[in-house]
């Protein structure tokens, strides 16, 4: 962490995909509607899928990282920009795997401060502020269309 430098506020610095379980497949039967067919197969661990179409490097895990909970990858460490695949949180409502799609983080100077920002330009607020290891803490919200997104700064602008 002491190599990294916080990019301009306002910079996407995360990217979540959410999934319903990091570390495992899902075995999947698909039975076609007239019977003739019946496969079973078992998918690609959420990870697997990401380093076999994009080649995504995932880094080790550790304490503070749990491999069940999320695997993190780097899209480009000189940029700051990284991502992972992490237990979608129920307490959103709105980040679960499928249609729910990808959750973008964005770097911000302070998460309760941009609150009044994001619901005074229609948005609103999901979540109270959580903490992201020991790096920084994070906000869920809603923007006007529905789409749900992050805010996060790091621990330091406490």
């Amino acid at each position: 962490m002491s190599d990294w430098k916080p990019p301009a506020y306002g910079t996407p610095v995360w990217m979540g995909i959410p999934a319903h379980d990091v570390s495992r497949g899902r075995l999947l039967r698909i039975l076609s509607r007239c019977h003739a067919l019946n496969l079973t197969y078992t998918s690609l661990i959420a990870s697997q899928f990401y380093d076999t179409v994009f080649k995504f490097s995932f880094k080790d895990e550790s304490d503070k990282y749990p491999k069940e909970q999320i695997r993190m990858f780097d899209f480009n460490p000189s940029l700051g920009l990284t991502g992972g695949i992490q237990k979608a949180p129920d307490h959103t409502g709105n980040f679960y795997p499928g249609k729910g799609g990808v959750c973008v983080y964005w770097f911000v100077e302070n998460v309760d401060s941009i609150a009044a920002t994001i619901e005074k330009a229609g948005g609103k607020m999901l979540t109270e502020k959580e903490k992201e290891g020991e790096h920084g803490l994070f906000r869920f919200f809603e923007d006007t269309e529905g789409t749900v997104g992050a805010v996060y700064q790091i621990a330091g602008a406490c």
